[in-house]
């Protein structure tokens, strides 16, 4: 306030003075020069400065000069709808470990607290299977326009068809993004799309690891030296087959290998990897060519049969761990694909665990890759209304401390690549190195893998692991099936 009223009372002074100035000298006519100066115009401010020039002339400046303010962006806010699978719905206790399992609606809080200007509206789904697992429940939602953002495990297949949206540019435009999961993992998550052969289909959210576990125990009764930490084919057929049949110690039937037949797909593909088989490619139109009736397939499915040999009865239907795992029941030698979730819990709540239930690295190819990319990014539908919302979500879920660490707690491990620094009950994990390195060595993702050439494999081998068709004929038949979905889809422009 001061400064302006000294301002008011040098203009009447200085126009005083010329004032009388002007009378002693020859009449002049005043110079009003204006000037305008348009920036951007949010608060017009006008400045009259007075000069005397020569004791004769007055010159007016008038400056009408527009300063400009720029507002604050409003903070993301509304609501955005997202779809999870397989998370508790409520606060429980696992029977195995008696740890406490925080249900869907602390993830939900957590992220509310950090961004209270939006409401995060959470819809859960179990795995499950067939008709009723969450394939067809993601398809119809995403039909349905029902969310914005997708725990998706068939992002590649969505975003081949139209339905998600590319987040590059979403990270070009953001100068807060950070990278916590390593390019590696992103490449994951990579793949063609309508009009652009390259996207960004999602940020990693879920990621666990495919290991293969042994039963030290078990082994040393036998008198079998443990697996090496690269086990081959060789190996683990050999080493089965020594411990199938009666313990020498206990006298309890045992079985040297287990076949998660609900899941078996995977298991044979790893496997038909480490032989050098490749399933296909995405072509440069975003069709694809998938080859499995090959020599290495075929080799890999022979291998697979002979060992149901060393599996205990049941194994084929199975769709979890063999029966007694992570305890002295356990019957079981050599257990493959074991996902992080069936084990860490136990681990974590009981370290001793851990020099029984011994890990090693996973199968590997002749590139050096092996094992399913266990893992699942969150995608962002086209459909979206709330795009600035869902990317401020996308980015939270995905990659924050909080909600991986959440993650770890149910029993996925941490998406982040500095994951064994901000959970330390990973870094003390006995096998921490190959749990944590499979995702780093991992196959690239199978852009069908929710798709029907997954299942049209999977119901041959179970036929030919049952011994009710040849493998020769099971891959024929699962090549025809494809090569007719195929089709298919090109004749409906997909």
């Amino acid at each position: 306030m001061q400064s302006k009223s000294r301002k008011r009372i040098w203009f009447v002074a200085s126009f005083a003075a010329a004032f009388f100035l002007s009378q002693c000298a020859p009449a002049a006519t005043p110079v009003v020069q204006t000037q305008v100066v348009v920036q951007t115009q949010v608060v017009p401010q006008t400045q009259v400065v007075t000069q005397v020039v020569n004791q004769t002339q007055v010159v007016v400046n008038t400056q009408v000069v527009q300063n400009v303010v720029t507002a604050t962006p409003a903070p993301a806010s509304g609501v955005v709808k997202v779809l999870l699978i397989g998370y508790p719905d409520q606060d429980a206790v696992d029977a195995v470990t008696g740890a406490k399992t925080p249900g869907i609606d602390k993830l939900k809080a957590a992220f509310e607290a950090a961004y209270p200007s939006i409401d995060l509206q959470i819809t859960n789904i179990p795995w499950g299977s067939g008709s009723t697992g969450y394939v067809p429940r993601t398809e119809a939602m995403v039909q349905g326009q029902e969310a914005c953002i997708y725990d998706m495990p068939g992002a590649p297949d969505f975003g081949r068809r139209g339905y998600l949206e590319n987040l590059d540019p979403y990270i070009a435009a953001d100068t807060s993004f950070q990278n916590v999961w390593g390019d590696g993992q992103l490449k994951q998550w990579r793949g063609w799309g309508p009009g652009n052969p390259d996207n960004l289909w999602g940020l990693p959210f879920q990621v666990g690891a495919r290991n293969i576990q042994y039963d030290a125990t078990l082994f040393q009764q036998w008198g079998v030296e443990p697996l090496s930490a690269n086990p081959t084919l060789d190996e683990i057929m050999t080493k089965a087959a020594k411990m199938t049949g009666k313990n020498p110690v206990t006298g309890e039937q045992n079985y040297g290998y287990w076949m998660q037949g609900g899941y078996i797909n995977w298991q044979f593909q790893t496997i038909a990897h480490a032989m050098g088989a490749n399933w296909g490619t995405v072509n440069a139109d975003g069709t694809w060519t998938i080859n499995w009736n090959t020599p290495q397939y075929l080799a890999a499915l022979k291998w697979l049969v002979a060992m149901t040999a060393y599996a205990p009865p049941g194994a084929l239907t199975s769709d979890t761990m063999p029966p007694g795992y992570l305890t002295d029941k356990n019957t079981v030698a050599i257990i493959p694909e074991t996902e992080n979730g069936y084990f860490i819990p136990s681990f974590v709540s009981s370290p001793d665990l851990q020099k029984r239930f011994r890990t090693v690295n996973n199968l590997v190819g002749p590139d050096g890759k092996g094992g399913l990319y266990a893992g699942n990014p969150l995608s962002m539908a086209t459909s979206c209304p709330n795009k600035q919302a869902a990317w401020v979500a996308i980015k939270w879920l995905a990659g924050s401390e909080a909600s991986q660490l959440y993650n770890f707690q149910t029993g996925w491990l941490s998406a982040r690549a500095d994951g064994a620094k901000t959970i330390p009950a990973l870094s003390q994990l006995q096998d921490i190195a190959p749990i944590l390195g499979q995702i780093n060595y991992a196959e690239f993702r199978y852009p069908w893998a929710t798709a029907q050439p997954r299942f049209s494999l999977q119901s041959a081998i179970e036929l030919a692991l049952a011994k009710s068709i040849t493998p020769e004929q099971a891959l024929t038949q699962a090549q025809k099936e494809t090569d007719d979905w195929l089709k298919q889809q090109k004749t409906a422009g997909q």
